[in-house]
Parts: C-alpha cells; sequence; structure tokens
C-alpha cells in the first residue's frame, strides 16, 4: 500500500499507519460529540463529527467507522445534493481527502455501490489496512448483491486483494489469507459473468494456487480460521477452490466429502462439503443426492437454510433443462419447463418470505415472478413493500408500473415509470433504456404522443438498434401517424 506522511516502519520492514497521541484525542473528541449527536436523532451533523474525526485518525474502524455507519442507515437514503458532490471531492490527490469525501457521500446514501468502491480504493491507496479490510467486506456483500454486476469492480477487488495480501504477508499474515479468500471470490463471480476469458480462469486459478501455499505455509497460527496440516490437504484445498477439475479429482473429492459425512451427518461443514462436491458435475443424479441430504438436514434441525439451498439446486436444475431444450428447437417443451420452474419458485419464494419476512430482497423476487405469472393484483403490493430497500427500488418501480400498464391504468404505470427514472443513477444503462423504453410504450398507450417521441428520441440517442430497432420503428410510426 501507497504510504503517508504519518507511517512508520514496524519491527517487520513494512510500513504501517502511525498517528499521534494529540491525533487520537482530538478524533475521540468529535467521535464523542457523533455518538452524543446520534443519540438525539440528529444524524446529519453526527456524521459530519465522525468524518472530522477520520480526519485525525483514519484507521479508527470501530470508534469512528463503523458508528458513523450505524448513525448513515438510521438516518436513511436522502441522496447527496448538487452542492455536497461539489463540496466533497472524490477526485483529490490526497487518498486520505478523497476516502473520506466518499465515506461522507455514502453516508447519505448507505447502499451506493459506487462510494464504497471509491472509500476501497482510496483507503488502499492511502495506506489504511484497517479501513480497506472494513470497508471492503461492505463492498464485497454488496457487490455480489447488486441488480445489474459489474464486471470492472470485481475485478478491481481481485487485483487489489491480491496486490495487499502480497504487501501484508509477512506482517500480518491472517490478514493476508482473508484478502487472498476475498480476491478468489471476487474473481469467481467475475468469471461468471466473463466465461469465454479464459485470463481470468488462468487468474482465478493462480490466485487460489497462492492462498493454498499461504494457507499451508501459516497453517499452525492459532488466529487462523483453518489449518492445512499434510500434502494431502493442501492438494484437496487447491482442487476446491480450481475452477477445472478433472472428472477423476472431482470423484475422489466426492468420495471424500462423503466419507466425512457418513462419519458425522448432523456436521454442518461435512453436510456443506459433500453438497458442493455433488453439485460440481451438474449431473441431476448427483444433485438429486444433494437434495435429499439438505432435505434430510432441514427435517432434522428444523433450520430453513437447508430447505433454501436445496431449492437453489432444485431451481439450478429447471435452468439448465430450460437451456438444453432451447438448444433443441422445442418450444413447447422449454414452455413446459418454463411453467414448471415458475410454480416451483413461486411457491419456494413465498416460504422465504414467510421465514424472513424483513428481507426485501426476497421479497422483490417474490413480486417478480407473481408478475411473470400474471398475477398482477398480487404483485403490485409485494413490490410496493419491497422497494423500501434501495437496492431493488428501481427495479421494483420498473414491475410496478409493467403491472399498472397491463391492466390499464397508463396514467399511475406513467409516473411509477418516471420515479424510477429520477432515482436511477445511470440512466443509460440497460436497466435505465428498460424503464425509458416501458415509459414511452405507457406514453403512447396513453395517447400522450409527444412524449412518447421524446423518449424514444432519447432511446436511440443512446442505442439507435435498441431492441433490434423496435423503438426506432415506433419512432418512425408515430411520427407518420402525427403527420397524417
Amino acid at each position: 500500500m501507497s504510504t503517508q506522511p504519518n507511517q512508520s516502519s514496524d519491527k517487520t520492514g513494512n510500513l504501517a499507519p502511525s498517528f499521534s497521541e494529540a491525533e487520537v484525542a482530538k478524533a475521540r473528541q468529535w467521535f464523542q460529540k457523533g455518538q452524543e449527536l446520534a443519540s438525539k436523532k440528529n444524524y446529519d451533523y453526527a456524521i459530519e463529527s465522525y468524518i472530522n474525526g477520520l480526519n485525525f485518525w483514519p484507521e479508527a474502524v470501530e470508534e469512528g467507522h463503523k458508528p458513523c455507519r450505524a448513525a448513515a442507515l438510521f438516518r436513511g437514503t436522502k441522496k447527496p445534493s448538487l452542492s455536497d458532490r461539489i463540496r466533497l471531492k472524490t477526485s483529490s490527490r490526497d487518498p486520505k481527502k478523497a476516502m473520506l469525501a466518499a465515506e461522507a457521500l455514502l453516508a447519505k446514501e448507505p447502499g451506493n455501490v459506487g462510494y464504497m468502491e471509491l472509500v476501497f480504493r482510496n483507503a488502499f491507496k492511502a495506506g489504511y489496512p484497517k479501513t480497506f479490510m472494513w470497508i471492503g467486506e461492505l463492498l464485497s456483500e454488496a457487490a455480489e448483491h447488486e441488480v445489474k454486476s459489474n464486471a470492472e469492480r470485481f475485478a478491481l477487488m481481485g487485483k487489489t486483494y491480491e496486490e495487499f495480501s502480497s504487501q501484508v504477508e509477512q506482517s500480518d499474515p491472517a490478514a493476508a489469507i482473508v484478502a487472498l479468500e476475498r480476491a478468489v471470490r471476487a474473481l469467481t463471480c467475475l468469471q461468471s459473468l466473463k466465461s469465454q476469458d479464459l485470463a481470468i480462469s488462468t487468474q482465478l486459478r493462480d490466485v487460489a494456487g497462492k492462498l493454498t501455499i499461504l494457507k499451508g505455509k501459516y497453517g499452525t497460527a492459532e488466529s487462523f480460521r483453518e489449518s492445512v496440516q499434510d500434502s494431502e490437504s493442501q492438494r484437496e484445498l487447491h482442487d476446491r477452490d480450481r475452477l477445472f477439475q478433472s472428472e477423476q479429482r472431482v470423484d475422489q473429492l466426492i468420495v471424500q466429502a462423503r466419507q466425512r459425512y457418513e462419519a458425522d451427518p448432523k456436521d454442518r461443514n461435512a453436510i456443506n462439503a459433500l453438497v458442493t462436491a455433488l453439485c460440481k458435475r451438474e449431473n441431476e443424479a448427483f444433485e438429486n443426492e444433494a437434495i435429499a441430504i439438505l432435505n434430510k438436514a432441514f427435517e432434522e434441525t428444523d433450520e430453513y437454510r437447508y430447505k433454501m439451498q436445496a431449492d437453489d439446486v432444485r431451481m439450478a436444475q429447471f435452468r439448465r433443462k430450460a437451456r438444453q431444450l432451447q438448444a433443441t428447437g422445442d418450444v413447447q417443451a422449454v414452455r413446459q419447463v418454463l411453467r414448471d420452474q415458475l410454480r416451483f419458485e413461486l411457491q419456494s419464494y413465498k416460504e422465504r418470505i414467510a421465514q424472513y419476512p424483513t428481507d426485501m430482497r426476497l421479497r422483490y423476487q417474490f413480486g417478480l415472478r407473481l408478475f411473470k405469472a400474471g398475477r398482477y393484483d398480487d404483485a403490485i403490493p409485494v413490490l410496493q413493500e419491497a422497494r423500501s430497500d434501495p437496492k431493488t427500488r428501481v427495479q421494483c418501480n420498473l414491475y410496478i408500473g409493467r403491472c399498472f400498464f397491463e391492466k390499464g391504468y397508463h396514467a399511475q404505470a406513467i409516473e411509477t415509470f418516471t420515479e424510477a427514472l429520477r432515482a436511477h443513477e445511470t440512466p443509460d444503462d440497460d436497466l435505465g433504456k428498460n424503464v425509458l423504453y416501458r415509459l414511452g410504450l405507457a406514453y403512447e398507450a396513453d395517447g400522450q404522443t409527444e412524449e412518447a417521441l421524446k423518449s424514444y428520441g432519447q432511446l436511440i440517442q443512446w442505442d439507435y438498434n435498441y431492441r433490434n430497432g423496435e423503438v426506432r420503428k415506433r419512432l418512425d410510426a408515430l411520427k407518420t401517424r402525427d403527420k397524417t
């Protein structure tokens, strides 16, 4: 990590940030003020106080960053104003200033993954390892749950975590291992988005190999979650992390995992290891065995996560079967599989929201499937509840608007699509274009030709051949009709 003036060399020779007693004392005064303001629900000034304190002690994760984040979550989302964005310069050449500016903006919009990434980038540049690892965990979780996955974000995390691990390996091997685990996690997500990119597959394999070696080297340290005791267990760990494995080696992993499971069928790690191994092949017989194991665990423990995991395997089977049938051109068979899949997923997500009633992402998924089933009256209230989560608000409004449109409530559809566009930060991405397209359809259906022309006109400026030229054709047809 790059160094700042307030860093000193530790006994390993690596540079670690240090702060004077005076700086820490000033920071704590601000943190105390922030705590008092937060207790009075004056969250805006509380956040400002925490940021002021972090300016003196930017590595204060427990006393500064975490309570600032808590105040932001209690405050709720109210996007930064234009004056906020001008005042808080995330492009500053000073990485500490840029980091704190991004964190101040993030506090106003806690779900903004872009601001999280800016804090992450600049914490790394500034040489603040504790802050880097703290925000990195938030970023990893948020990036994996973005509705539209960002490949560049996963690539950044993979590269940065790998570099960080190399820098702290000697001074903090435990942190180095966690960083490589996160790098593998990020690169796995990236590879799933770009499955044909062999360079990513190679990078993932290499980083997984580094992780195996590092765990093997420091496996006896008490602070590590796992230890690698011998060459065979090292090889097994390496194989689990590899993207491509020979069928023979997968068979060996299944045998080893099954032996552990049979020795203690109630051990969670043994259950998960066997299920993971059985699902590697994408073989229906093995997957059905995994489903049976998970359902048995659910019946014996009453832990719903096992049932949910079994249903996820079943959903993957439906998706694979639909893809295979599409390749044969059997349209009727594909439709039947999709109907069966939708019926199964409706039941599964209905169960999930009963188990986790406050998880708005699950509620969004249920509402989406209600929409696909044509159950618009049922879908609208579910999606209206789900849009309380900022992460899915735009998507919820998109499908609420589509429900209104299908029911012929064009004015309500227009208002909902317009609200979705106002809330969406990047209107020219795929989601934004879809919302604008639906808005144009609603204007057209409502007889508001001029507004429809504006919507379609904006779309072709962004993407001339959007929807294979359909928008362009609609635009031409409206213009022709308007002339006559």
